[in-house]
């Protein structure tokens, strides 16, 4: 084996990396994770993923950098584009010093039933390189956004307007990575996670215009890095066989930001934090060759949703305006969440030597299980994922992947409560309706004859 030295071509890697700044804006897996990280991938519904087939298998498996023969990179995309609605009804139970005076419920009929569209189309990019070095090391990194969420009503004065209006979660996650022949059918590997989140959340302010106004936003927004680890095994014990497994741990964030009502100045402003914790992932993939044209595969995968219990809101500076007090709980999003599971199955053909289908089906577990924790800001529900793909060799260095899937979703029944100081507690009873096309595009480059074979 023979390393890889300096060239003009690393430069060329290079440029690709500076001009690709991937971050998630949508939420198409469970919960607020994004699953679009392989053109590949998604053309198989991600049935064997982390198994190693090309570059963009690091994101589920860091041991797949090995697959790269020489220096090696790839660049993919997806547009996603989803049509999610909400509608449902509102109702006002009053604090106690109202209870004499109203009855113990009271429909707030003035506000719109229908939420409208609740989420635009999203472009998701991801980027991956890699190259064997001396003695069975190879090395590389992956750079995408793995969670994420963007969801904001078409209709501001809809009934769950004080339960959420905009919502923005993107991430940035740079992952480098390592490789190592243990043996000539087993590769372990290892990465870094380094991961910038910026949120955003937006709800109506009942202080100016009452419930029934056309209330500005109250803004909670907030920043932060946050650092994990990702591990993996490759193990290929016939030509025809592999098997990967991976693990991505979870990544805490500190989120530093401020609170205030958009576009109302005078009430001024207040500092505050909240810890969010991305959650581990574990993914267990197979490629088994059945023919001289034939692989089928298979992946499971599981998401430790059930870390996520709230995430708690603290004020650093007094603003009585804001209902902020320094070193008091602002509020706290409750989620209590489960952990979450993915299974799907899936084959290919290689059609002849340029031109390679592929085809998937996949159902996944949503973390929410009950109406009680469906957020209007994630109306997350089981889903079942049907997928076609090709890959197209156009030369000896390149290839392109394409995929297209469509995600059917289960309708989502969602029961909400939230507070209004002084008035009482708005209860938002509403149902979700979404599915989602999603089309990816990636090319793949190799820059040299390869170094390793």
């Amino acid at each position: 084996m023979t390393g890889i030295s300096p060239s003009p071509k690393v430069i060329v890697v290079a440029a690709v990396v500076a001009g690709i700044t991937p971050a998630s804006d949508t939420a198409e897996a469970g919960g607020f994770a994004v699953r679009e990280q392989s053109a590949s991938g998604l053309g198989a519904a991600f049935a064997g993923v982390a198994a190693g087939y090309d570059l963009s298998s690091i994101f589920w498996n860091p041991a797949s950098v090995s697959v790269a023969q020489g220096l090696e990179a790839e660049a993919g995309a997806s547009l996603v584009l989803p049509d999610t609605e909400i509608s449902g009804t509102a109702s006002l139970e009053p604090a106690p010093a109202l209870q004499p005076f109203l009855p113990a419920s009271v429909p707030l009929s003035f506000l719109d039933s229908n939420g409208g569209d609740f989420a635009g189309p999203a472009f998701i990019p991801a980027l991956y390189a890699g190259a064997p070095l001396r003695g069975g090391l190879s090395v590389g990194f992956g750079f995408n956004g793995p969670f994420g969420v963007t969801t904001e009503p078409e209709n501001d004065n809809w009934a769950g307007k004080f339960e959420g209006r905009t919502s923005r979660l993107k991430t940035y996650n740079f992952n480098p990575v390592a490789s190592y022949w243990v043996t000539p059918t087993l590769v372990v590997g290892a990465g870094a996670q380094i991961e910038f989140a910026d949120v955003a959340l937006k709800s109506a302010y009942p202080g100016i215009g009452g419930l029934a106004g056309p209330n500005p936003n109250a803004v909670i927004n907030g920043d932060g890095f946050g650092f994990g680890y990702t591990l993996g095994l490759l193990w290929r014990p016939s030509n025809g066989t592999s098997v990967g497994a991976g693990f991505r741990s979870s990544v805490e964030h500190t989120l530093d930001g401020e609170t205030l009502v958009a576009g109302v100045e005078a009430l001024g402003r207040a500092k505050v934090s909240a810890d969010l914790e991305m959650p581990a992932i574990a993914t267990l993939s197979i490629r088994q060759r059945v023919g001289s044209r034939i692989t089928i595969l298979g992946t499971m995968e599981w998401t430790d949703w059930s870390d996520l219990q709230q995430v708690v809101v603290k004020s650093h500076t007094n603003n009585p305006a804001l209902g902020a007090a320094s070193g008091a709980v602002l509020t706290a999003l409750p989620f209590h969440w489960h952990d979450g599971w993915f299974f799907s199955g899936g084959g290919e053909f290689e059609v002849n030597d340029r031109t390679t289908l592929r085809a998937g089906a996949a159902w996944e577990e949503s973390p929410i299980r009950n109406a009680v924790e469906r957020l209007t800001r994630v109306p997350d529900t089981d889903r079942t994922w049907l997928s076609v793909g090709a890959t197209y060799r156009l030369g000896p260095m390149t290839s392109v992947d394409l995929a297209y899937a469509h995600v059917f979703f289960e309708d989502g029944a969602i029961d909400r409560t939230t507070e209004i100081p002084g008035l009482g507690e708005i209860h938002l009873v509403a149902e979700a309706e979404q599915d989602l096309d999603i089309v990816a595009v990636s090319l793949k480059m190799k820059f040299g004859p390869p170094s390793r074979p």
